[in-house]
């Protein structure tokens, strides 16, 4: 389905003259998120970020399906979303039915009638902290105008949440983005330690970090402080 750039510029537009100063941080999001799905015709759009225990969840769904794609990848803490963010990378499927790199998200989604996602990270402060993602109900294969589209609406949500925390407008997910930017070095970190002592990759490395904080009933921060503190105390 390639992109009417007609409408993708229109929509831009009409979304460019939010205000930042006064607008309801997930009001500006939810109409970035319906305007994304109009443009692409697709089945639906949803927009992740992390939170205060750097945990990714959904913060607008354009329906029903789409916040079943974003809670299950909540849950397992895989899935085509957690990858764009942890991996700061665009992540596309055809058919999560076909692809066998998130089992347990497909088995939860695909009955829900998400079958091809695209998403890209969400950045704030030069790094990611979330994941904008549109779906279909059928396999598809996904062209560079719906790249370049994605990216479009990405900035623009980059823009509003850039211009909240600068603002430090008082707002739940602003206070969650706030706390994840102040912490997110030393986890970045710690990921890239469990990654050379475990040979995990970066997901895995991360949501073992996240298992050990909710065992704990800590922040993730705090172990990956801990995780950090114990190499340098052995000199590696």
């Amino acid at each position: 389905m390639h992109i009417d750039t007609n409408a993708l510029r229109d929509a831009l537009e009409g979304l460019g003259s939010i205000d930042r100063a006064t607008v309801d941080v997930e009001d500006a999001l939810r109409r970035v998120v319906r305007s994304t799905k109009s443009v692409f015709a697709v089945s639906g759009a949803g927009l992740m970020l992390v939170d205060s225990a750097s945990i990714l969840r959904y913060v607008v769904a354009s329906d029903e399906p789409g916040q079943v794609l974003e809670t299950a990848q909540e849950q397992v803490g895989t899935g085509p979303c957690v990858d764009a963010l942890v991996n700061d990378e665009v992540i596309m499927t055809a058919d999560l039915a076909e692809d066998g790199r998130w089992p347990e998200v497909a088995q939860i989604v695909v009955p829900a009638g998400v079958r091809a996602v695209l998403g890209v990270p969400v950045h704030v402060a030069g790094g990611p902290v979330g994941s904008l993602n549109v779906y279909c109900d059928e396999p598809h294969e996904w062209d560079d105008s719906e790249l370049e589209a994605i990216r479009a609406f990405d900035l623009l949500i980059e823009d509003l949440l850039g211009a909240a925390v600068l603002m430090r407008r008082s707002h739940d997910i602003v206070q969650q983005l706030q706390y994840a930017l102040d912490h997110r070095v030393v986890i970045e970190r710690a990921v890239g330690v469990l990654m050379g002592s475990t040979g995990k990759d970066a997901v895995s490395a991360f949501n073992e970090l996240r298992m050990l904080a909710r065992s704990r009933r800590v922040a993730v921060a705090e172990v990956a402080a801990e995780v950090v503190a114990g190499v340098q105390a052995t000199g590696n």
